[in-house]
């Protein structure tokens, strides 16, 4: 072995790390519900410390938080890609509609019909939209390139609020589907909920 060999080896063991930790953290939500994970849990799961763990991640919400980047950001760049046409939810409507959420973002509930009926893993979801309330607002306000901040705060308040609101009513209705119908209705409501704001929550003519 060479002397160079040594950092690249070094690299791929902390991504094996940081995966199995991640690894961890969704297959205990999906056993008990994400609001009975313990680091300690998750630690175990994966083969470390419970140390190690706290030198990837600064808590449960980190490791969930990057555990989701990559679906939230797909759907983002789906964004970016719509047109600009001065009607930001509706090129919102067209991202998710390009690039719907995936079970990456959604498959957090616990299997345990118990767990689920408690709402274990609800309120960890809930956390988990405002969490990435504030990286939207960054994407929206670059996009809007409006001279008022709040536009894209409230913006992307609003969004993830929706976001919010069709999850905990999905939880629901979605008992017994499939994985794929269950993701299908959640985007279907998502898109239904975002069209209602997008009209002003007016009535159908």
């Amino acid at each position: 072995m060479t002397d160079e060999s040594a950092p690249g080896r070094r690299e791929l063991n902390k991504a094996r790390t940081r995966q199995a930790l991640l690894d961890a953290v969704k297959e205990l939500s999906r056993d008990n519900g994400a609001d009975r994970v313990t680091v300690d849990d998750i630690a175990d799961r994966a083969g470390v410390s419970r140390r190690t763990f706290f030198n990837y991640f600064s808590g449960i919400e980190g490791a969930v938080a990057e555990a989701t980047a990559a679906p939230v950001q797909r759907l983002v760049e789906a964004f970016l890609r719509q047109p600009r046409g001065g009607d930001p939810l509706g090129e919102i409507v067209a991202a998710v509609r390009e690039t719907p959420v995936d079970q990456g973002l959604l498959g957090w509930q616990p299997a345990d019909a118990a767990a689920a009926e408690e709402g274990l893993g609800h309120r960890a979801h809930l956390r988990l939209w405002q969490h990435h309330e504030d990286w939207l607002a960054a994407v929206l306000t670059e996009r809007l390139a409006d001279a008022d901040p709040l536009r894209a705060r409230t913006l992307a308040a609003t969004v993830m609020t929706l976001f919010e609101t069709v999850e905990k009513a999905w939880r629901t209705q979605s008992a017994g589907l499939s994985d794929a119908d269950a993701v299908a209705l959640f985007n279907t409501e998502l898109i239904r909920a975002l069209e209602h704001a997008r009209a002003g929550w007016r009535s159908p003519d």
